[in-house]
């Protein structure tokens, strides 16, 4: 049977990028704020208790150099100014940041 030029050879697709550990702490963060209730207002003490959890949950079994630099890469991604955001809205700009550090 002759070569076909006109499709690729078969081979697998490439695939998708894994999510970065900030990646997964903050989305995780913005389910621990939804989880604390939508329509409650966002102080610095709940977004780090938010964030404490999510770090917690994902890279408490990663070497302690890799789990620093990936949760102060989260931190330093999230937006100062929290003060009068929703937990919902707060949520919203964490997984929109999430989207962004990908």
């Amino acid at each position: 049977m002759p070569n076909r030029t006109d499709q690729p050879p078969d081979q697998p697709s490439p695939a998708l990028p894994e999510p970065s550990y900030a990646v997964d702490v903050l989305t995780t963060a913005a389910d621990v704020l939804e989880g604390m209730g939508r329509d409650r207002r966002v102080t610095e003490t709940t977004l780090r208790r938010a964030v404490t959890v999510a770090v917690a949950t994902h890279l408490h079994t990663l070497p302690t150099a890799v789990a620093d630099t990936a949760a102060a890469r989260a931190w330093a991604a999230i937006p100062a100014g929290v003060d009068g955001n929703t937990h919902h809205v707060q949520a919203q700009v964490l997984r929109g940041v999430a989207r962004r550090l990908r």
